[in-house]
């Protein structure tokens, strides 16, 4: 795939990710790149997994410009791939652990995988795929449990017990080939492929090691899944690039983290705010030492006062507030040691550039509302397979994010709201017309309508408002309740994206043109009001990537 946007802010450069990783595994050969279960791996061991994973690839016929699907919750595995593919100049495709079968495959059609490396766990959602999908040729799976077809582990040893990768394996990339197919909620029924190449996650790099003064040897805890950009081009991918050590824990249960701050010394991380808030909430903070967890960014939702508050009485200094998104991860930001606004998201991170533009296009002036656009070296270049959403965000060079903002008198950016219905769910971008279509094809349904209700810790509830189809059987429509709904979509959306409350209803209200009227519905939506209200769990089997992103 070829992408027309540029950047102007690039580097005319032609480093490469796995020429990255080549050159600091020859600079701090015996540095710890990864701490996991106890085990540490260094910059030297770490370049030859990948060697060995990339051999592996090769062997199963992967080339240049070929897409791998990854669906891994957070081990090593999951980074050595993703480093695998881009020293092939292939391009990795992070699958939603939380995603149930329909989601996958729409991932794994729409970018054209022709791989797919799985956990075990997650055979029930993806098993019969590479059957189905004309392109997915085939399935490696971890902890296969001696099935000798699938099994990860298993072809693993043979390219090390055989010496495949005895030679380093050329780096085959270019620095403007995609490297990550990040999919992401938008304003529309389908997830978006956010495409960034060798270049722009590199410039993310830098930007990050600059802006965070990332050092070589600091430990860097992901709280996040390695498979979202945070986990992997807001920590991982700057660790790297900086000498630094990231420790994986595949467990991001609250106690789990608490543990790995404790055990391991972690230094700095980012984090969500609903994360942090259970991590502050849980009787075991108070009896670990998390003393040296001193350079903590929090993200990916509102912070509240009461949670900056909570922060400085237990951690003894500041948390910092920072904004970022898929498409550009981590372009505003506060500092926890100095340069800190409570509330703030935030000024420019190295080498950014903000704006903030009227419905009219122009510059809008200090404490002027307006949208943020952004220009940076780590912004995507583009939408897979999507030329018209590309063009309607990126506009001459400029990342147009949605978001309304701004600026004070010291430059720091204030968040207003948001310019598309997304609702963000204890971090999590959930787009409403994805789940409105899926409650559409309820036979009982005519239409719907999914809305954000302000909750204090998960930061939105969803609640779905459903019009009733007007000819079905009487009888089934009195047996039906947001329970049942709610159960009928557990097979076919992931759990976090299950609307909490229903309101059942005739008709939905409309505007003087027919639309659907969701100010209205806005406005109607309570949770302490009378409708329906159905609570579901918002974790899943903590081991399975990140229980909220």
């Amino acid at each position: 795939m070829t992408m027309s946007v540029q950047n102007p802010l690039l580097e005319p450069s032609t480093t490469t990710l796995g020429g990255m990783l080549r050159a600091q595994a020859a600079a701090h050969p015996t540095l710890t790149a990864i701490r996991f279960a106890g085990q540490s791996i260094s910059y030297e061991e770490l370049d030859r997994r990948v060697d060995q994973a990339a051999a592996l690839l090769l062997r199963h016929g992967i080339r240049h410009g070929d897409r791998i699907a990854l669906m891994l919750p957070n081990c090593p595995e999951m980074l050595i791939f993703d480093l695998a593919c881009f020293r092939l100049g292939a391009a990795a495709v992070p699958i939603n652990t939380r995603y149930q079968r329909a989601e996958a495959e729409y991932a794994l059609q729409h970018s054209g995988a022709v791989l797919l490396i799985a956990d075990a766990r997650f055979f029930p959602i993806i098993d019969g795929l590479h059957d189905e999908l004309p392109d997915l040729r085939e399935l490696l799976i971890r902890g296969a449990a001696g099935n000798s077809d699938l099994d990860l582990d298993q072809a693993l040893a043979a390219v090390q017990s055989a010496g495949t990768a005895a030679a380093p394996i050329a780096d085959a990339a270019a620095a403007d080939d995609p490297a990550v197919i990040f999919y992401t909620s938008g304003s529309t029924a389908r997830p978006k492929g956010v495409v960034h190449t060798h270049q722009t996650l590199l410039g993310a790099a830098r930007c990050q090691v600059a802006t965070r003064r990332l050092a070589p040897g600091r430990r860097w805890l992901v709280a996040t899944g390695i498979g979202y950009v945070a986990g992997l081009a807001g920590v991982s991918l700057p660790c790297l690039y900086g000498g630094a050590t990231i420790l994986i824990e595949e467990d991001l249960s609250a106690d789990s983290l608490i543990n790995a701050i404790a055990r391991e010394r972690a230094q700095a991380s980012i984090i969500l705010p609903t994360k942090l808030l259970d991590i502050l909430e849980s009787p075991l903070a108070a009896e670990r030492d998390l003393s040296s967890f001193e350079q903590v960014y929090v993200g990916g939702d509102e912070c509240s006062q009461d949670l900056y508050r909570r922060f400085r009485a237990r951690f003894g200094r500041d948390l910092a507030q920072l904004l970022g998104m898929t498409e550009c991860e981590g372009y505003l930001t506060n500092q926890p040691s100095d340069g800190n606004r409570p509330g703030s998201i935030g000024r420019p991170a190295n080498n950014v550039e903000v704006r903030l533009l009227g419905d009219d296009g122009r510059e809008l002036g200090t404490g002027m509302a307006g949208e943020m656009a952004v220009r940076a070296p780590g912004m995507m270049v583009g939408y897979w397979q999507n030329p018209e959403a590309t063009a309607e965000t990126l506009v001459e060079g400029w990342l147009h994010t949605g978001d309304v903002a701004r600026r004070d008198d010291e430059g720091y950016y204030w968040f207003v709201e948001r310019k598309r219905e997304i609702v963000i769910h204890d971090g999590s971008n959930i787009a409403p017309h994805e789940v409105e279509n899926l409650i559409d094809s309820h036979p009982l349904v005519a239409e719907s309508c999914v809305v954000g209700v302000p909750d204090p810790h998960h930061g939105a509830l969803l609640k779905a408002f459903v019009e009733l189809e007007p000819d079905a059987d009487p009888t089934a429509i009195a047996a039906l309740s947001g329970d049942v709904l709610a159960a009928w979509l557990e097979t076919r959306l992931s759990h976090y994206k299950i609307p909490t409350l229903w309101e059942l209803l005739p008709r939905l209200p409309r505007t003087a043109t027919g639309k659907m009227d969701r100010k209205t519905l806005h406005a109607r939506a309570d949770p302490m009001g009378k409708p329906h209200r159905r609570r579901i769990s918002c974790t899943q089997d903590p081991r399975a990537g990140e229980p909220r992103p």
